[in-house]
């Protein structure tokens, strides 16, 4: 995935919601994946995944960590692991 987009709600705090365009097997809660910032690469968790059907076809929103904040930007290549 490709990020687009990085949200924040305040009334999940502990979470920030990540929308961009899936390519290659689907992702699922509970899935590892890392996260490519510059020369650095960062391994999570998919909390949860929401899917778009109408407004954003096409677009997933998975959620992550909110301590992830800073590195995970608009561009940013966010990988599942094997």
């Amino acid at each position: 995935m490709v990020v687009e987009r990085v949200d924040l709600l305040p009334s999940r705090a502990d979470w920030i919601f990540v929308t961009g365009t899936l390519s290659g097997e689907p992702v699922s809660i509970g899935d590892e994946v890392s996260i490519q910032n510059g020369d650095q690469t960062t391994v999570t968790t998919i909390k949860s995944i929401e899917l778009h059907s109408h407004s954003r076809q096409g677009k997933t929103t998975i959620l992550l960590d909110a301590e992830l904040r800073s590195i995970v930007t608009a561009g940013t290549v966010i990988n599942r692991q094997a």
